[in-house]
């Protein structure tokens, strides 16, 4: 085998069941954040490709995954802010109303929903993934819920009232 290798067959055979297995929620988690099919799948890429390429593919688990995660939606946010809101206002005809309205929420509010829906992750988890109190991810929670709740109650009474002419 030549040496010029980075990974063995061995690595790659692990590689798969692992993207396999973390791929869909991965790609529903930034799809969350971004409201944007085309981003989501990018950044889904980019997490999976960052991986590989750092070589510890037999070393990974769930809590370095979504590390690598975050830190990968944080440099997309930083380096394409404006790309993102022009994409998500365009796209905000064609989703779901629950996407709408995620999408009304902060990004660390998104991250944390999405953190503990789409990946199941509990608080003390997601406490130590973003390095913040339990209680402020217990509080983000509650607010973002209550949020979402009042949003969702609205637009059902909005819709059921008959428009006055």
């Amino acid at each position: 085998m030549k040496k010029s290798l980075r990974f063995s067959f061995t690595d790659i055979f692990i590689f798969k069941p692992f993207l396999k297995k973390h791929q869909t929620t991965v790609y529903r988690f930034c799809y969350l954040l971004v409201n944007d099919p085309s981003i989501a799948e990018e950044i889904t890429g980019k997490v999976f490709v960052t991986i590989y390429q750092k070589g510890n593919i037999r070393k990974i688990d769930s809590f370095l995954l979504y590390q690598q995660l975050i830190g990968c939606l944080e440099e997309f946010f930083l380096t394409k802010r404006g790309k993102i809101r022009s994409r998500m206002q365009a796209v905000q005809g064609d989703s779901s109303l629950m996407n709408n309205a995620v999408c009304l929420l902060s990004t660390e509010d998104r991250i944390i929903l999405g953190l503990a829906h789409v990946c199941s992750l509990p608080i003390e988890v997601i406490s130590s993934l973003l390095d913040v109190p339990k209680q402020e991810v217990k509080k983000s929670l509650y607010q973002s819920r209550e949020f979402l709740t009042d949003f969702l109650n609205e637009k059902r009474i909005r819709e059921q009232l008959p428009l006055l002419s």
